[in-house]
């Protein structure tokens, strides 16, 4: 069978059946008696911390019912993926970055100041001058440098789950990480990382420069700024691959696959919600039917008097 190696099939400790792994994954359960499958090849010894699931299945499912709450216009299977019994728990494999970041930026910055202009208007008929404040902004050129120290930054190793849907599920707590040991992957499906140290480093940098970009423009003295632009280069003091847990329901819409995500820590829901205009065609055409019949009745009580 296409994509099956010797090295992916795993012999299940129970129940004895030989079981094969998707070549992205590292732990699963097994089809025949649903006991856990780690694999525990050195490669996968890279993993430095795992952190555990605090947020239950059935409480994901809770949370994904209040946030899909008083939404009336989303397809119905995108409620059905939200039930507990249809997410899976995964643990995500991330890139954590401890990095110092180093800046060369410029701008332009603008300090207000005011003039006291005259002008004339007409008030009862007649003509009269007044002054006013008019505010004005002058402008001056600057640029320096910024260093700074960021610790636990997190990039997602998943191709499955994107930077993006990542970064709004974050924060993570990764004091709760514990030492990485197979056992603590044991009945979750864990992903190996898809995203290789390269790829992941440039999306650190270059998300790291915007936070610069931020920081540089908070800290300006000047009323207003303008043109900020930095150039930074990141210098990684430690770089581990963790492992953050994370409830997944999945379900198609027209040609797409589409994700509700659950922060296994903080709860935190991110789901991407396309809209039925089926659903928005029939409220519509309820409304009309409404108000076609408070018409018809109003209609009706003139005739009558």
């Amino acid at each position: 069978m296409p994509g099956i190696t010797e090295s992916n099939v795993r012999s299940c400790p129970q129940c004895g059946a030989s079981v094969a792994l998707p070549e992205e994954q590292i732990a699963s359960l097994c089809a025949f008696c649903e006991s856990p499958l780690v694999k525990t090849d050195s490669e996968d010894q890279k993993i430095d911390r795992v952190a555990p699931f605090d947020v239950t299945k059935h409480q994901a499912g809770n949370l994904l019912a209040g946030h899909l709450q008083g939404r009336w216009f989303i397809p119905e299977p995108l409620r059905q993926a939200g039930q507990p019994e249809k997410l899976r728990g995964v643990l995500i494999p991330f890139w954590c970055y401890d990095a110092e970041a180093r800046s060369d930026w410029s701008a332009r910055q603008g300090i207000y100041w005011y003039r006291t202009e005259t002008y004339t208007t007409t008030v009862n008929g007649k003509t009269v001058t007044r002054t006013r404040q008019v505010r004005e902004t002058e402008w001056f050129n600057t640029s320096g440098s910024h260093v700074a120290s960021y610790d636990d930054h997190l990039v997602s190793g998943s191709r499955g789950l994107s930077e993006p849907e990542s970064n709004e599920l974050e924060p993570f707590d990764l004091g709760r990480g514990l030492p990485y040991s197979p056992a603590l992957l044991a009945g979750w499906t864990a992903e190996r990382p898809t995203v290789p140290r390269t790829e992941a480093y440039a999306t650190a940098n270059q998300e790291l420069a915007n936070v610069e970009n931020a920081a540089i423009r908070s800290f300006l003295p000047s009323d207003v700024v303008a043109d900020v632009e930095n150039r930074t280069s990141i210098d990684v003091s430690e770089l581990e691959l963790v492992m953050l847990p994370v409830w997944i329901g999945t379900y198609r819409h027209k040609s797409e696959v589409l994700r509700l995500l659950v922060n296994g820590q903080t709860g935190e829901v991110v789901a991407d919600l396309p809209t039925s205009w089926g659903k928005v065609f029939a409220a519509v055409l309820a409304s009309i039917g409404v108000m076609a019949a408070i018409t018809g009745v109003v209609y009706v009580a003139s005739e009558v008097l």
